[in-house]
């Protein structure tokens, strides 16, 4: 069935995040930086710190566990924001194409609150989306199944004339278990010629 509705994750899809990017300013090699994240400033932790929005206690249980990486450790969301390293501008030119075509555009993204906020006061295309629903806003992150249906409900989609566009694989099964279609994103240099198979302009 046609699309006429595209959703837009951020990280790796519109914007270059790289969490070694801040680390590798504060760890004087690869291996530092590597450990840190492996075994301190986890993914896991990272991830659970998606569903708040305000991230200015995620520090204090990990100092606690590891006084001698305090300062790696407050650096995470004291300056979250060095690890996005730009954004991918010839993607999101293409989400304005598109929008400039008559299809509505939205983001879903996993993002803390605070920090989303931080980045957008920097990025003033966020605001041309129709909408958005950030993950620590709503308290519900992807791929939990209900921020794909409170999508639906609040970009009032179609499903099955929806298009949405993730890196990770998670993410990209839970919307189609809900009936959106999708595109899992591996490359971002990659989006204009997937999107092209799909939406003709």
């Amino acid at each position: 069935m046609a699309i006429k509705k595209v959703i837009f994750d951020l990280g790796n899809v519109l914007v270059k995040f790289n969490p070694k990017n801040l680390f590798r300013k504060i760890f004087t090699t690869e291996e530092e930086v590597d450990f840190f994240l492996h075994n301190i400033c986890t993914w896991d932790w990272h991830i659970q710190q998606d569903l708040v929005y305000d991230t200015s206690q995620a520090a204090t249980p990990l100092i606690q566990k590891h006084p001698q990486y305090k300062e790696a450790i407050e650096a995470f969301y004291e300056r979250f924001l060095e690890m996005i390293e730009g954004n991918y501008e010839a993607n999101i030119q293409l989400a304005f194409s598109i929008q400039k075509l008559g299809y509505p555009i939205y983001i879903l993204s996993n993002f803390p609150g605070d920090q989303f906020e931080k980045y957008r006061r920097n990025n003033n295309y966020i605001d041309q989306f129709d909408d958005r629903i950030i993950s620590g806003n709503v308290g519900m992150a992807k791929p939990d199944i209900n921020i794909y249906k409170l999508a639906i409900k609040q970009f009032n989609l179609i499903p099955e004339h929806s298009l949405f566009i993730d890196d990770k694989i998670e993410n990209t099964k839970s919307a189609e278990a809900c009936g959106i279609n999708t595109i899992q994103l591996n490359n971002p240099e990659h989006l204009t010629n997937l999107i092209k198979k799909i939406i003709n302009f």
